[in-house]
């Protein structure tokens, strides 16, 4: 059976990462062929320039900032597309809807980044769980996970204004149908919520 996409989305702090892990966890004691890939990837040398931007060391314009997102991730297109090829269940903690909310909400323009994505071949996700905060708890979260934010985590306006963008692309069913997520309840009950999507998922396929 040909492998899926599972994309999680959301702004800072509203637990993407963790649940990403405790998804690819779970399904690797089904014993699925599963994978993670998380953006930016710091370790990347796309990653360092994001990361010393989003650390105010150095300072990009908005269409570096675009094409910078969009080849930290084409770098792996193809092995996404193997591990897809493969049966693999592929998840990933953010991917090019990031760039499109972040990057927008800085000002590119939003019909030029859609027709960008579709231009450059990127695979599609199959399931985009988007987990909804409110901003003060998101920055909260943050603050309490370190104590130094990024130029986008302590932002307010600014994420509100990335919030809209998201809500543009759920109302397009850009590129396809997503699933909101209440990220203020227990991880637990996020975790099960998306176990219970990704299986009928699954069956479905078959």
């Amino acid at each position: 059976m040909r492998g899926i996409i599972i994309e999680f989305e959301g702004i800072d702090g509203s637990g993407k990462r963790t649940l990403s892990k405790m998804l690819k966890e779970e399904l690797s004691k089904k014993n699925y062929k599963v994978c993670l890939y998380s953006y930016p990837d710091y370790k990347s040398k796309y990653g360092m320039i994001i990361k010393a931007f989003l650390d105010n060391e150095i300072e990009l314009s908005v269409e570096e900032q675009f094409l910078l997102y969009l080849l930290d991730m084409l770098k792996d297109k193809k092995e996404i597309v193997q591990k897809i090829d493969d049966g693999f269940i592929v998840i990933i903690d953010r991917y090019f809807l990031s760039t499109i909310a972040y990057q927008c909400a800085n000002n590119f323009d939003y019909g030029k980044a859609k027709y960008i994505i579709k231009s450059i071949g990127l695979p599609l996700p199959n399931i985009i769980f988007y987990l909804e905060i409110p901003i003060n708890l998101a920055i909260e979260r943050k603050s309490n996970q370190k104590s130094n934010l990024d130029r986008f985590e302590k932002n307010e306006q600014f994420l509100k204004k990335i919030t809209r963008i998201y809500e543009k692309m759920i109302k397009e069913n850009f590129p396809t149908h997503w699933i909101r997520l209440d990220a203020t309840r227990k991880l637990e009950k996020i975790h099960e919520e998306t176990l219970l999507n990704v299986y009928n998922k699954l069956i479905n396929k078959r």
